[in-house]
This record gives structure tokens, C-alpha cells and sequence, in this order.
């Protein structure tokens, strides 16, 4: 076997390899139901903290300096979708910086595995390859948090509904609206209800009212509903409005504004089903006549 071929088939292996665990990372597995419950949380004080220096290893050390090197920076990130999701930002930037370089070094990687094997390429060709890995690769961090932000405050949207329907029913058994609001807040240990019972203890401590902690964790976490519910508490104790049929209503209309957006998410899935039906179809067709093409042909 000539060393040309050798070079051939080491480098499809490695694009193979490369193209599989690709796959492998983007394909969605089924999540631990309790992971889910659990969701992301954001790191309190005590752990953020660099907390047993003597244990860390040094790789870990080494991470967390450039963590916060990198978050005094000027960089871009999206802070509203990292507060959602509980990533700090210098674990953002560190990941898609790293992950970037990682990918800017295919090219070079590649045209070095070519010329081991006398298989030289222009220097372009691997450049603009690294580029290109790079670039993608920058976008598709993004994309990835801002998914999973997407996600987190689709489950707060739905966590919501219960929410809102427990304070009702809290109220209407007897409770004040800021003890509704906290009963409510402490009946799930998920961690949307713990999301919010933080805000409220937050603006407790701050000498503020319950309905501020959640209209501050509205504004952070950039949900509506949520600022809804602060509206709603708000009314109730500054103007001492019966809130019960307004809690209520309101967990009616997100439940039926929350059916109709999986309803169109349905739609588009399954439109989007119809692309690989077509692909399938038309290789299927060219099965079957490539024998008849062949004869006419030799013919």
C-alpha cells in the first residue's frame, strides 16, 4: 500500500471521527426526569468563591483565572440568556473562546497530516478550512446558549401556570397575598419555584415587597409573565383588589397561549418532515431507473 494511500485513508478516519462525535454531541439524547426538575441553578456566594485552594487541581485553577479574566473584559456575551441558563460569564467566554481555537486548528492539523504522508496542499486551503471550523463554531456556541435560554424560559412559562394557580388558592384560603406568594413559592422544590422564592427573600432582606423580588427577577431573567404576576401582587397589596379571579384568568390564558405555541411548533416540525420524504423519494426513483439509464446508455 503506497503512502499516498495510507495518508487517504488516516485522514478520512480522522474526518470521520471528527464528523461522528460531532453527531454524537448535537443529537438530543432523553433527559434525566429528575436532572430536568433540578434545572440550572445559579451559583450562590459561597461557591463562587474559590473555596478549597489547596484540593484544585491545577488545571482547575488555571480555568478558573482565566474565567475571571476573561468576564473583565470587554467581550460580548449574552448576560440575559447566561442569567437564565446559571452560566457565569467567564465560563461562557472561556468555552467559546476554547472551543474556537480548538476548531481554527483543524486546517493546520490536517494540511500537517497531508505533508507527513508527501501529500503537500497550499497553505490557503488549511487557513480558509480553520477559518471557516472557527467562525462556525463561534456562531454555534452562541446558538447553543441561546437555546438553552430559550428552553429555560419555556419551563418557567409552564411552571408558571401552577403557580399562579396555587397562589389563587392559597388566597382563597385565607392567606395574605404576600404569605400567598411565599406558600406558593415554597410548595415545589424545581427550580423555578426556587428561582423565585430567592427573589423574594432577595427583595425581603432589601426591605422590599414580594412583588418587587418578582419584578426584579422578571426583568432579569426577561419574562413577561412573570412581571404579570409582580403587577398582579402588586395591585392587591397597595390597592387591596381581591386577586383571585385575576390569578386565575391569567393561568388560563398562558396555559392556552403556551397550547397553541407547541401546537405551531408541532406544524413546523412536521413541515419540516416533509424535506428528508423528498430526498428519500427522489433517491429511491434514481434506484430504480439507474438500470434503464445504464442499458439505454451502453445501447
Amino acid at each position: 500500500m503506497s503512502p499516498v494511500t495510507i495518508g487517504l485513508i488516516a485522514t478520512g478516519a480522522a474526518a470521520g471521527l471528527g464528523v461522528a462525535l460531532i453527531i454524537a454531541a448535537l443529537t438530543p439524547t432523553r433527559p434525566d426526569l429528575l436532572a430536568v426538575l433540578a434545572g440550572p441553578t445559579r451559583p450562590g456566594p459561597e461557591t463562587t468563591e474559590e473555596t478549597n485552594p489547596d484540593g484544585a487541581s491545577g488545571l482547575s485553577m488555571l480555568q478558573r483565572r482565566l474565567e475571571t479574566a476573561l468576564a473583565a473584559t470587554r467581550l460580548a456575551s449574552p448576560d440575559a440568556d447566561l442569567k437564565v441558563i446559571g452560566m457565569r460569564r467567564g465560563e461562557y467566554l472561556t468555552t467559546r473562546i476554547t472551543l474556537t481555537v480548538a476548531a481554527l486548528l483543524i486546517g493546520p492539523i490536517y494540511g500537517l497530516i497531508f505533508a507527513m504522508f508527501g501529500l503537500p496542499i497550499p497553505a490557503a486551503i488549511p487557513a480558509g478550512i480553520g477559518a471557516i471550523a472557527a467562525a462556525i463554531t463561534w456562531v454555534a456556541v452562541a446558538s447553543h446558549v441561546a437555546s438553552k435560554a430559550d428552553v429555560a424560559r419555556r419551563n418557567v412559562r409552564h411552571a408558571l401556570v401552577a403557580f399562579l394557580q396555587l397562589m389563587a388558592l392559597y388566597r382563597a384560603g385565607g392567606s395574605g397575598t404576600g404569605a400567598a406568594l411565599d406558600q406558593a413559592a415554597a410548595t415545589s422544590d424545581t427550580w423555578v419555584f426556587r428561582r423565585i422564592a430567592a427573589a423574594i427573600a432577595s427583595a425581603t432582606r432589601a426591605g422590599k415587597t414580594a412583588s418587587a423580588g418578582v419584578g426584579n427577577l422578571a426583568t432579569e431573567l426577561g419574562i413577561g409573565e412573570l412581571a404579570d404576576l409582580s403587577a398582579i401582587t402588586d395591585s392587591a397589596t397597595t390597592q387591596g383588589a381581591t386577586i383571585y379571579a385575576t390569578l386565575m384568568a391569567r393561568a388560563t390564558s398562558l396555559r392556552a397561549q403556551l397550547q397553541a405555541d407547541e401546537i405551531a411548533a408541532a406544524h413546523v416540525a412536521s413541515g419540516r418532515m416533509s424535506i428528508p420524504k423528498a430526498i428519500l423519494t427522489m433517491a429511491v426513483m434514481a434506484f430504480l431507473l439507474y438500470p434503464a439509464l445504464i442499458t439505454l446508455t451502453a445501447t
